[in-house]
């Protein structure tokens, strides 16, 4: 059964040596691969690839090669995907975390303005204009 991140910070910080809490807590460490994360999303949602790629406003050649892990989002990526998902706010942040990515934070104003768009249940073309309102760029336009 996994741990409770507390319970592994808590193992690592009171373990005498670095082979103690590796070999107790191997199971229990994230594996960052998107394409198995997007293939758990597909299944969840019961979406199709296409519909995702298509609402996420990425070319099918990049959007099919972060599905077979044949290449890796990035950030900006994995949230244009999150919206391509139709993902709540903390079904993104989960997202971001599961796939080595920092959830969003409200005391940037990039991620501000998503997490607002996010809980007014924005499309990602909205949340582009209004990011691009205020002057921050877009999720599309971003690496």
């Amino acid at each position: 059964m996994e741990q409770k991140t507390s319970e592994l910070l808590n193992e690592i910080m009171h373990a005498k040596g670095a082979d103690q809490f590796m070999t107790n807590v191997e199971a229990n460490f994230a594996h960052f691969e998107p394409a198995e994360y997007l293939a758990e999303l597909l299944h969840i949602k019961g979406k199709t690839k296409s519909v995702v790629i298509r609402q996420a406003n990425l070319t099918p050649t990049t959007g099919y090669q972060y599905f077979d892990g044949k290449r890796r989002p990035s950030r900006s990526r994995m949230l244009a995907l999150g919206f391509g998902f139709k993902l709540s706010l903390d079904e993104t942040n989960t997202m971001l975390k599961r796939t080595g990515y920092a959830p969003l934070y409200a005391k940037d104003e990039w991620d501000a303005l998503i997490i607002f768009a996010l809980v007014q249940h924005f499309e990602l073309n909205q949340t582009d204009e209004l990011l691009f309102q205020y002057g921050l760029g877009t999720i599309t336009a971003a690496n």
